[in-house]
């Protein structure tokens, strides 16, 4: 009887010893993954979407739009004509060919002031996000008004379009959230894999004190 009963339990031992391998295997492919997805996401999005949301903080655009007037547009060719854009679609490509407006605003009832148009701060972005056809179409013509929103930081330019709390969203969800999901993962692995907590300092054990001992008048020690 105690044979049977101590094999049953090395087998049920074993058979919760396998059960907790694989589901240890399980956890660890998926914690990967969401480490691996997270760092993914993060040199995705951080180039499209976080560095051009916070160079649109960083602008300081005035929240009160102000009247807009397009006095020019100048559509260039060649490389060297083109060192700036209102709009073009691809950051990452040279242009080639290039549409300039300058513009003249107005912020709150004060003189009005030459700047140039772009799209956004950088002056490029993907669709459907940025459409430069559309762009130019609304705001490449001589003569064409509208409201527009200029930076405190570069007075000198302007965008059609602003709003703080999209760009604070936006950088929210490229950076926060790949961000918490990989220390997650990160966490997890090392919570099954490593030794994360602290190993704690042995105290030295200390030896008691002996009182010294004391010469009587005539240079004799007292012992005990």
């Amino acid at each position: 009887m105690r044979g049977g009963s101590s094999e049953r339990l090395v087998r049920n031992t074993h058979r919760r010893g396998e059960a907790r391998a694989k589901l240890t295997r399980y956890i660890t492919v998926i914690l990967a993954a969401l480490l691996g997805g997270g760092g993914s996401a993060l040199l995705f999005l951080v180039p499209l979407y976080a560095d051009p949301a916070l160079s649109a903080l960083a602008a300081d655009f005035d929240p009160v739009p102000a009247e807009c007037v397009t006095e020019r547009r100048d559509d260039r060719t060649g490389l060297d004509n083109c060192t700036w854009t209102s709009c073009r679609e691809g950051c990452t490509s040279d242009a080639y060919k290039c549409t300039q407006l300058h513009v003249r605003y107005r912020p709150r009832a004060a003189d009005w002031r030459s700047a140039v148009l772009y799209v956004n701060i950088k002056g490029c972005g993907y669709p459907p996000t940025v459409d430069c056809d559309n762009f130019t179409s609304s705001y490449g013509y001589v003569g064409a008004r509208y409201p527009c929103y200029w930076s405190r930081a570069d007075t000198s330019v302007v965008i059609p379009r602003w709003s703080r709390g999209e760009q604070v969203a936006t950088v929210t969800r490229t950076l926060a959230v790949p961000l918490f999901l990989s220390g997650c993962a990160g966490i997890g692995l090392c919570a099954l894999h490593c030794e994360c907590r602290p190993r704690r300092r042995r105290r030295l054990s200390r030896r008691p004190r002996v009182p010294p001992l004391s010469p009587d008048d005539n240079s004799v020690y007292r012992l005990g």
